[in-house]
């Protein structure tokens, strides 16, 4: 990452990365306002993957768009409730197949739903885990769900803070939007650099004819490079930086570094448990930090993703393997490869191993 920032340093802070492109995961969250009032929050997760062909789930998988799912919901500003909550799935890595029994990434889609009239507060956690986390729905759906959560909680406060509860918007004017991309390389064997770009842009109250900058209220980045260790899955080294300006300051705001809330994660491992250690670590995070938190609890998420571009000598094994399934998931991961599951009896009847966890 260079330059490094400094007081009164205005240029862009780079994310210098090394090593063969391997995937790239894009989440984003936006808030628009509604004609009753009320709010649309619509967020999106697609994953991209850059290399490898894998033998998987009775079928073989190449490069490309592997995931594509989307939540589509109501927000009540007023209450900070989630309304209603709609999933949809453009692209999933599993279609119904003879291998899976019929079964589709897509069955448990309407899980979600569970989640209409939930409070965006500390509890809209536990809420999409117990509805549709680990054998109950899909692992990106959920993943999305969190920071779908997070985002909508965030961008009502800031919006509050900014502009009062009074402040004016026609219909279809958006008030917010949260873009977090990661990008994943192989600097050398058993290593992986993860680029990530955070960026909050929150919009002000405007006619509908008004100039771009009139739209414009304040925009967060964070910028985040971090090596990992493959074997432990182990954080060697992560630093990064930060930027917040408004109108008032657009042209002079300076990047700050931000090591002093990131090298206490160093060695952490980023496998099971991740997300709990993570919090931990980072421990009562001031509150203009949560954005910051939200990024990095999808760096391990995305780590995963990448995993799969590693796969170089399954499908030299797969020639020499009578297994219909292939590569697949941990025991219980999703619905795809829970316990008792169309794929987990499969491999079950093979008797093939499922992946290690270490």
């Amino acid at each position: 990452m260079r330059p490094r920032p400094s007081p009164g340093d205005t240029r862009a802070v780079h994310l210098d990365v090394v090593g063969h492109p391997l995937h790239t995961r894009s989440l984003s969250v936006a808030l628009v306002q509604r004609s009753d009032a009320k709010l649309d929050v619509r967020a999106a997760i697609i994953d991209l993957r850059k290399r490898g062909v894998v033998p998987v789930g009775g079928d073989i998988q190449g490069p490309g768009l592997i995931h594509h799912m989307q939540l589509v919901g109501i927000v009540d500003p007023v209450t900070a409730t989630l309304e209603a909550i709609v999933a949809e799935q453009p692209a999933v890595a599993f279609e119904a197949s003879a291998t899976s029994a019929g079964e589709s990434c897509r069955d448990p889609i309407d899980a979600i739903r569970v989640l209409a009239g939930a409070r965006l507060d500390d509890s809209f956690r536990r809420g999409i885990s117990a509805a549709i986390g680990g054998p109950r729905g899909c692992s990106h759906v959920a993943t999305l769900g969190h920071l779908l959560g997070s985002t909508s909680a965030w961008a009502l406060e800031r919006e509050q803070a900014l502009h009062g509860r009074a402040a004016s918007r026609p219909a279809g004017q958006r008030i917010f939007r949260r873009d977090l991309i990661i990008d994943g390389h192989e600097p050398a064997a058993g290593r992986i650099l993860l680029a990530l770009q955070l960026t909050d842009l929150h919009f002000a109250p405007a006619l509908p004819l008004a100039r771009p900058i009139e739209r414009f209220a304040g925009e967060l980045e964070f910028r985040v490079l971090a090596e990992v260790e493959l074997a432990g899955l182990r954080l060697a080294r992560i630093t990064g930086a930060e930027r917040r300006r408004g109108r008032a300051d657009l042209a002079e705001a300076s990047w700050r570094d931000r090591d002093d809330l990131l090298q206490g994660l160093v060695g952490m491992g980023l496998g099971p448990g991740v997300t709990g250690e993570l919090l931990a670590r980072l421990g009562e995070a001031d509150a203009r930090d949560r954005p910051l938190r939200d990024a990095l609890l999808m760096l391990a998420p995305t780590l995963v993703q990448c995993a799969a571009t590693l796969a170089e000598g399954w499908m030299v094994a797969a020639q020499r393997s009578s297994s219909i399934v292939g590569m697949g998931a941990l025991p219980d991961s999703c619905y795809m490869w829970r316990r008792g599951g169309a794929l987990w009896r499969a491999r079950q009847d093979e008797g093939s191993e499922p992946p290690r966890q270490d």
